[in-house]
């Protein structure tokens, strides 16, 4: 039986290793940034909704625990 030989021989773990690092480092340099404002106003989005989300949580649940409250009164 003939073994079948290939003309290139696969690089060893730290040349793969090295090439995946070569590579992430080649599309961060492609990678479009945002700018200052981009962020800031991103963040604003991020904190207004968080604080609406949390304030409606606070609204739901202080609705809730009332009626159970309720409830409970009455078939207690």
């Amino acid at each position: 039986m003939v073994k079948a030989t290939s003309s290139t021989k696969k690089p060893n773990l730290f040349q793969r290793v090295l090439g995946y690092f070569r590579n992430v480092w080649l599309e961060l340099k492609r990678v479009v940034w945002p700018g200052k404002t981009e962020v800031i106003n991103s963040s604003v989005v991020v904190v207004t909704t968080l604080l609406f989300f949390i304030a409606f949580t606070f609204l739901v649940d202080s609705v809730v625990i009332y009626v159970i409250g309720l409830v409970g009164e009455i078939g207690g």
